[in-house]
């Protein structure tokens, strides 16, 4: 069985760094679920190599999770989940009485769909950063073109949903924000917004939130 070490009592660790829009998209969670005083953030270090090589861990963080990616969180329990959705999910469930994304039912669904989109944009976003990182010589032009031309396939799609998003924010739309956020932040001259105006015209309201001011995404220490 894997060892477990715990948290102090009553305080989950969180390992983060400010630059993922993994680790924003669950402490915007955290924070529109009023639950900061519970979770303390341990910042990881992570050279620009971390795309193409093993980088060194702190065992904590190694302990954390395994897989070598974050965010990470420990639960007061001792528990470790190593993967963001499951992250929301657990806080979503434990702390917010599913009010981000509700238990079962139709809204569930369309919430998870959603989700699944905009996961597209983050990961083709991620992939993209992780090929920038390579030697100029190995890169693949293809590669980056494919995954530019994803993230925006996933905006527009999304750009129809964003006129029906419900008043309060659900995982959907933290998520989708993440999105928003993350390719201001790395691809300003993808220039989404001309292609999904609703979208466009909805995260400037939501981007005025306490959780996405707070959560605004820096360069990650190396």
């Amino acid at each position: 069985m894997r060892v477990r070490f715990r948290s102090r009592q009553g305080i989950m660790q969180l390992f983060a760094t400010p630059a993922s829009p993994w680790v924003r998209r669950v402490m915007i969670c955290i924070i529109e679920l009023g639950i900061q005083d519970k979770v303390t953030t341990i910042q990881t270090r992570w050279p620009h190599s971390w795309g193409t090589h093993t980088v060194p861990f702190t065992p904590e963080f190694g302990q954390a999770t395994p897989v070598g990616r974050i965010p990470a969180l420990v639960t007061d329990q001792g528990l470790s989940l190593a993967d963001s959705m499951v992250i929301c999910d657990y806080l979503n469930a434990e702390y917010g009485q599913y009010r981000l994304l509700p238990q079962a039912g139709e809204r569930r669904w369309r919430i998870l769909s959603q989700v699944a989109i905009a996961n597209g944009i983050l990961e083709a976003h991620i992939s993209r950063r992780a090929e920038l990182l390579r030697d100029p010589a190995g890169r693949s032009a293809a590669f980056l073109e494919k995954m530019k031309v994803r993230a925006q396939r996933c905006f527009v799609a999304l750009n129809e949903d964003a006129v029906d998003f419900a008043p309060e924010p659900d995982l959907a739309q933290i998520t989708i924000a993440a999105a928003c956020g993350f390719s201001d932040f790395r691809y300003q001259g993808d220039q989404w917004r001309a292609t999904s105006p609703h979208l466009a015209y909805w995260y400037e309201n939501f981007s005025q939130r306490s959780s996405m001011v707070l959560t605004r995404p820096a360069e990650t220490p190396q």
